[in-house]
C-alpha cells in the first residue's frame, strides 16, 4: 500500500466520534482497505471488515492448532457473538467517553 493511501485510511478517536464512523463503515465495505484509528497521534486501533476479521481469525487458528489450510471450518465459528459487538450508537458513546478522558 502507497503512503498517501496509509494517510487516507488514517482516522482519529475524535473524528469518529462526531460522526464519521458511518463514512469510515461504507469505505471499507466498498474498497476493503482497513482504517487506523489514532488517538494523541499515535495509532490504537484498526478497523477491519467482517471478511478480513473472519480470514484473519482463521489464519490464527490454524496457526494455534496446527491445521492445514484444507481443514475447514464454519465461517460461523469466527464471527463475533452479539454480546461482544457495539451498535454504532453504542461505539460513539465508547468513542466520546474516550475523548474526555
Amino acid at each position: 500500500m502507497d503512503l498517501r493511501k496509509v494517510f487516507d485510511c488514517m482516522i482519529s478517536v475524535s473524528e469518529l466520534g462526531r460522526g464519521q464512523a458511518s463514512k469510515v463503515i461504507q469505505a471499507i465495505e466498498e474498497d476493503g482497505n482497513p482504517y487506523i484509528v489514532v488517538k494523541n497521534n499515535k495509532p490504537q486501533a484498526v478497523i477491519i471488515s467482517i471478511n478480513d476479521y473472519v480470514e484473519l481469525m482463521r489464519a490464527k487458528d490454524m496457526l494455534n492448532n496446527n491445521e492445514k489450510p484444507s481443514q475447514k471450518l464454519n465461517e460461523d465459528d469466527y464471527i463475533p457473538s452479539k454480546i461482544n459487538s457495539l451498535t454504532l450508537d453504542e461505539m460513539s458513546i465508547f468513542l466520546n467517553n474516550e475523548e474526555s478522558d
